[in-house]
C-alpha cells in the first residue's frame, strides 16, 4: 500500500477528547505500537467485569476489537514512518463513537489496513474534521470487505476511477444541495454501503455524476431507471456483447453515459439502473440470475423492489451472504431497530474481550446475551457455536439448543439452515428420530419464508436425506417436507422439494418411494372428506403442479402431469385451432413448461401441458392488473410464432394484449400487440427470432380482471 503524502498536519478536532482508556494504552497507540496497545488492553480487562454498562471496559473492548479485526502487525506497518497516519489512528482510538460505527457496519475490514486507510484519506481531505462519519465508515467497509467477503480485486482497480475520497465528497455535495432521497440523512453505515457502490465490480466514479445529472425520475420509480438505455445486442456497430469491441468508440466516457448512448444488455442496463438509484442516495445492488443480470432498489427500510427482473438472485453487494431474498431478508431483520442492534454489538465487543482475557465461559455467556438481543445475527451465532464446539458440547445439548433456536427464524428459515451447518458433524451422529425432528423444525420456518424461483435449496434436501440412510427414513423425510409446504402454501419451496425428489428418486428408479411420500403428505395436508381419497389426491397433485410452475421446475412439472394423467386421465379443450395452416415451422413438443401468473377456481393445472399443444386445455388466472401466461420450450432455438386461443365465455375480458419472447427468461422483447385480442390470435415472429420463452400479457390498465386461455402453441423452426 503506497504511503500517503505527508501534507499539512490537520488541526486537532473534538475526536481528540479525553478518553477513559488507560494511559499505557494511549501511550502505545500514540507511538504507533499496536502490539503493545493490544497487550495493555488485555491486561487492563483481565479480571475486570466486562459489560456494556461499564464505559471503561466497553471502550477498551471496542479498541481491542478494532486491533483484532485489522491485526496489530498490519496496523504497526500502516503507521510506520508516517506521522499523519499515526496522528489519525491516535484520534480514532479516542473516538469510541466512530469505532462503534466502524465495527457495527456489517462487514469489518479484516486482516487489512484498507479500511483504516480509507478513513485516513477522508480525514486528511477533511483536515481532521470528518463531518459525515457514517458515510466515511460505509466507504471503508465496502473498500475493505470483511472476513466473509474479502476484496482482493480492489487492489487491481484504477484508483483514478474508483476513489473513496471522491465518492465521499460527491455524496456530501449532493446532500448539501438537497439532491438526495429524503431518507438518505437517516441511513446508517450498513445501509450506506448500498449507496456508495462496491469498487471491485461496479462502475467508475464519473457514472455517479452522469446519472445524477441525467436520470431524474420520481423517488418511487427508480426500479425503472435501467430503461434510460435501450437493450442492444449486437451494438450499433455490429459487435457482440461478448467481444472486446462492444463498447467502442465510447471508452472515453463514463460507463453510464456509454451505456445510455450505445445501449447494452442486462448487465450494463442493470448497472445503469443501480447507479441511477445510488447517485440519488437510494440503496441499490445488482444481482446475478441464471443467464441474466438484474438489480434492486430500496426506497425505504425493509423494502427491496426489483428492477429488470430483480430483486432476487446473487447479490453483488451484500453483508450476510449473496443469495437474495435470503440475504437481504436476514440483513433487514438483524438491523431493523437501531437501538437493539447497537446494544447487541456492544455485547459482542465484550464477548470478544472476555475471550481475549482467557474467560471463555464468560465469553460464551456474553454471546448468548448478544443473541438474546439480536437472535438472527449470523456472525454472533457462529462465535457461540465455535465456543460450544471447542468445549466439546455433546450431541444431546446441541439437539436441545437447535430445537429451541430454530423456531426463532420464522420468516428467515433458509438462514436457519445456514446456521445449523456449524453442527453438521454433530447432527450426523444423532439418531434418525432427532434428525427428523430438527429437519421438521427447519421445514416449518422455511415454509414461513419469502423466497423465489432463483433460490437453490436442492443442496439442503440432499444433505438432510444423506444423513438418514436409505429406505423408510428418507421417505419419511420427503413426506414431512411435502406435507409442510402443502399446508403452508409455499409454492416455490414445495416446487423445489418436488424437483429434488424427482431427480433423487423418480429419475433414479425409486418412483415408488416418491409415490408413497406424496400420498402420506397429501393425506396429512388435506385429509379426505367423506372418504373421497381420489378427490384429495387430485387436489394435492394440482397444488403440486402449480408449485412446480412457481419453482420453474420443468422436471417436476412434467412428472406431476404424467402422474395426474395416469391416475385421473387427460382433459383437453372442447374446441380446436383453426389457423394452424397460417404458421411457419412446427408446434414445439410440450416437453418444457407452461406457467400462469396466478390461479383461480376455474383453472385446471392438470391440463396446463395440453395448453401447449393443439389439443388444448383450460387455465384461468385470478383478477389481476396484468395477468400473464408463459410457455418455456424444451430447448432454445428459432421461434417462428405462436397461436393463442381464448377459452369459451367472457372473452371480452381480454382485450389489450402483448406477446413477448425471451432468450433468458427475464429480458422480454415485444413481438406483437393488439388493442382488441381476437378469439384466436396467430402471431408470426420476425425471421431468425431466437428464444426459449414466449409470454402473453393482458393489460387491464388501472383496473383488474381475469384471464383465461385454452391454447398457447409455440412454433419452432
Amino acid at each position: 500500500m503506497p504511503a500517503a503524502a505527508q501534507g499539512t498536519v490537520p488541526q486537532a478536532t473534538a475526536s481528540a477528547r479525553p478518553s477513559s482508556l488507560p494511559q499505557d494504552v494511549l501511550a502505545a497507540v500514540d507511538k504507533g505500537d499496536f502490539t503493545a496497545a493490544k497487550e495493555a488492553l488485555t491486561t487492563f480487562l483481565k479480571g475486570r467485569s466486562i459489560t456494556p454498562a461499564d464505559t471503561a471496559s466497553l471502550e477498551a473492548a471496542m479498541l481491542l476489537e478494532f486491533i483484532r479485526e485489522t491485526d496489530d502487525t498490519i496496523l504497526n506497518k500502516f503507521v510506520a514512518g508516517n506521522k499523519l497516519r499515526q496522528r489519525f489512528l491516535s484520534e480514532f482510538a479516542r473516538d469510541s463513537e466512530w469505532q462503534e460505527l466502524y465495527l457495527g457496519a456489517g462487514l469489518v475490514p479484516h486482516k487489512t489496513a484498507i479500511g483504516a486507510d480509507v478513513l485516513f484519506r477522508i480525514w486528511l481531505r477533511e483536515k481532521g474534521n470528518v463531518k459525515n462519519k457514517p458515510l466515511a465508515t460505509a466507504l471503508a467497509s465496502v473498500w475493505g470487505g470483511g472476513e466473509t467477503a474479502p476484496n482482493p480485486p480492489l487492489l487491481k482497480r484504477n484508483p483514478g476511477e474508483n476513489n473513496p475520497v471522491w465518492r465521499y465528497n460527491y455524496f456530501q455535495k449532493q446532500a448539501a444541495q438537497g439532491k438526495l432521497h429524503p431518507n438518505y440523512k437517516n441511513l446508517r453505515p450498513w445501509e450506506l454501503r448500498f449507496t456508495v457502490a462496491i469498487p471491485e465490480q461496479d462502475w467508475d466514479d464519473r457514472s455517479f455524476t452522469w446519472c445524477a445529472n441525467n436520470i431524474n425520475v420520481p423517488w418511487d420509480r427508480y426500479e425503472w431507471s435501467c430503461w434510460a438505455a435501450v437493450y442492444t445486442d449486437p451494438s450499433k456497430f455490429g459487435d457482440g456483447v461478448q467481444t472486446g469491441e462492444y463498447g467502442m468508440p465510447f471508452y472515453a466516457m463514463s460507463a453510464a453515459q456509454s451505456t445510455h448512448i450505445n445501449g447494452g444488455v442486462c448487465g450494463s442496463m442493470s448497472h445503469l439502473g443501480c447507479f441511477a438509484a445510488m447517485s440519488h442516495g437510494i440503496p441499490s445492488y445488482t444481482a446475478g440470475q441464471p443467464g441474466h443480470c438484474a438489480y434492486a432498489v430500496r426506497p425505504e427500510r425493509g423494502k427491496w423492489i426489483g428492477g429488470f427482473g430483480g430483486p432476487d438472485g446473487d447479490m453483488h453487494n451484500h453483508i450476510f451472504g449473496t443469495q437474495a431474498p435470503t440475504s437481504y431478508l436476514l440483513m433487514e431483520a438483524v438491523f431493523a431497530d437501531n437501538a437493539t442492534i447497537d446494544k447487541a454489538y456492544r455485547q459482542s465487543f465484550c464477548a470478544r474481550a472476555l475471550e481475549a482475557t482467557g474467560d471463555k465461559e464468560g465469553a460464551e455467556k456474553m454471546w448468548k446475551e448478544a443473541l438474546a438481543t439480536s437472535p438472527l445475527h449470523p456472525f454472533f451465532r457462529k462465535q457461540l457455536h465455535r465456543l460450544m464446539l471447542e468445549r466439546g458440547a455433546k450431541a444431546e445439548e446441541i439437539f436441545d439448543y437447535l430445537h429451541a433456536t430454530i423456531p426463532a427464524y420464522q420468516g428467515n428459515g433458509l438462514s436457519a439452515v445456514n446456521m445449523t451447518a456449524d453442527f453438521d458433524s454433530a447432527i450426523a451422529g444423532m439418531n434418525n428420530k432427532q434428525k427428523l425432528m430438527l429437519y421438521r423444525d427447519m421445514h416449518r420456518v422455511i415454509a414461513t419464508t419469502p423466497t423465489s424461483w432463483a433460490t437453490d435449496v436442492s443442496g439442503m434436501f440432499g444433505k438432510h436425506a444423506s444423513t438418514l440412510g436409505e429406505g423408510a427414513p428418507r421417505e419419511r423425510y420427503m413426506a414431512d417436507a411435502f406435507s409442510t409446504y402443502m399446508k403452508a402454501n409455499n409454492g416455490v419451496i414445495f416446487g423445489k422439494a418436488l424437483e429434488w425428489a424427482v431427480k433423487e428418486f423418480v429419475e433414479k428408479g425409486h418412483a415408488e418411494n416418491f409415490s408413497h411420500a406424496f400420498v402420506k403428505a397429501a393425506e396429512s395436508a388435506a385429509p379426505a372428506e367423506g372418504g373421497n381419497a381420489d378427490a384429495t389426491m387430485k387436489a394435492s397433485y394440482i397444488k403440486a403442479i402449480l408449485a412446480a410452475e412457481q419453482a420453474r421446475s420443468v422436471p417436476a412439472f412434467q412428472m406431476l402431469i404424467n402422474a395426474t394423467e395416469k391416475a385421473f386421465g387427460s382433459e383437453t379443450a372442447r374446441d380446436g385451432l383453426t389457423k394452424l395452416g397460417e404458421m411457419r415451422g412446427q408446434p414445439a413438443p410440450p416437453k418444457g413448461m407452461f406457467r400462469i401468473s396466478s390461479t383461480f377456481e376455474w383453472d385446471k393445472p392438470n391440463t396446463h401441458r395440453n395448453i401447449m399443444t393443439v389439443k388444448g386445455g383450460q387455465c384461468h388466472t385470478d383478477s389481476e392488473q396484468k395477468p400473464n401466461f408463459i410457455v418455456e420450450v424444451a430447448k432454445p432455438g428459432i421461434l417462428t410464432g405462436c397461436i393463442i386461443r381464448k377459452s369459451n365465455g367472457s372473452e371480452e375480458r381480454m382485450r389489450k394484449a402483448v406477446v413477448y419472447t425471451s432468450a433468458d427468461g427475464a429480458t422480454w422483447m415485444k413481438r406483437a400487440e393488439t388493442e382488441d385480442m381476437p378469439k384466436e390470435w396467430a402471431v408470426k415472429f420476425p425471421e431468425g427470432t431466437q428464444g426459449k420463452w414466449v409470454k402473453l400479457e393482458i393489460d387491464n390498465g388501472e383496473g383488474r380482471n381475469f384471464a383465461h386461455i385454452s391454447h398457447f402453441v409455440v412454433f419452432v423452426k
